[in-house]
Formats: C-alpha cells, structure tokens, sequence
C-alpha cells in the first residue's frame, strides 16, 4: 500500500497548501519568470536511481502527478478540507531524472517561483500529457509535500515548468533538496 501511505503523508499540507492556492489566482505553468530585478538562483538537478521501486518514490525529491477535481477511475482520492477533494493520478509522469536544471526566484508581487526545465524526452512527455488531459492541474510533490497544484488550459509545449510556491525562500528550499544538496 505505499500509494496510501503517499497519500496519507500528503494530507495534512495539501489542506494547508489548498487555503493558500485558493487566494492565488491559478498560473498556466511555464508563463510566470523572475522578475524582481535580481538572477534566479540556478542549481543542476542530480539525477536519482531511475529504477526506484514505488516506495522509494515516495520519498523522492521531485515528483510531478497529473490532478483533477474530477473523480477518474483508479486515481488517488485527496481530501483537502471538508468541502475541498483532488484526485491524484497514481503514478508521477515526472521525477528529478527528467530535469535538466532546478531554478528558484521570485516574481514581480514576491511569490516564490520554481522553475524546473525539462529534458527533451521529458518536455515531449509534458506536451503529449497536456493535450490529452486537457484542464487538468500538475500536483508538484518535493520531499513528500506538496507544494502547488496549479491547473492549465491550453497544451505545455514549453520544456519548463514554474511553480509557484509561497516565499522566496520555499523556492530556494526546494531547488536545494530537488538538486540534492542540504536543505538547512
């Protein structure tokens, strides 16, 4: 049952995440950049174990799932708050071995930007995912917590992906753990 247990470990700050999403508007990730006059900080994603078994994945540093607030067959069942459900396609389409670099900044009203920037095979994957699910939402987990789940309209054609996700200093946070490097 490691999906449970995934599942599980996400509730608690998805509730959280979820109060403070809803006072942001959703952003079509790829769209936003830095811009607060400073250079983001940029740090190369280290590649993992490609061939981690699912409850190592569970602890990865970086996962990406497809997510509705549509019900889907054999999708994971979230519940937010008392009103509030996402679901959660079972398997992450991304992970860290499909990154090329991890960037973190801020935007032009202060928010916290993660920026990640895909890898050819991964970018295609991106843009095949999106066009056959449209209006769905990305569900970006790092360390087992998930940090935004932002939704998108149109086909990601772009190989990057920004994130919002609170301060400047979540995004730093984030960009050193997906990178592998301590996180203190």
């Amino acid at each position: 049952m490691p999906k449970l247990k995934l599942i599980s470990r996400l509730l608690a700050p998805m509730a959280l995440l979820a109060l403070a999403a809803c006072q942001t508007p959703p952003t079509t990730p790829g769209t936003a950049a830095p811009a607060d006059g400073t250079a983001p900080a940029t740090t190369p994603a280290s590649p993992s174990d490609a061939t981690q078994a699912p409850e190592a994945q569970m602890a990865a540093p970086l996962l990406v799932f497809l997510a509705d607030t549509q019900p889907h067959a054999d999708w994971a069942e979230v519940q937010i708050d008392a009103s509030n459900v996402l679901y959660l396609e079972p398997e992450a389409f991304l992970t860290r071995n499909d990154l090329d670099t991890v960037e973190a900044g801020t935007s032009e009203t202060g928010e916290g930007l993660l920026a990640l920037t895909l890898n050819s095979a991964a970018a295609e994957r991106l843009t095949r995912l999106t066009q056959q699910n449209p209006n769905k939402r990305l569900a970006l987990v790092v360390d087992g917590t998930l940090l935004a789940i932002p939704g998108y309209s149109e086909p990601i054609t772009e190989g990057r992906l920004i994130f919002m996700v609170g301060s400047r200093e979540n995004a730093m946070m984030a960009a050193r753990i997906i990178a592998g490097e301590d996180a203190q």
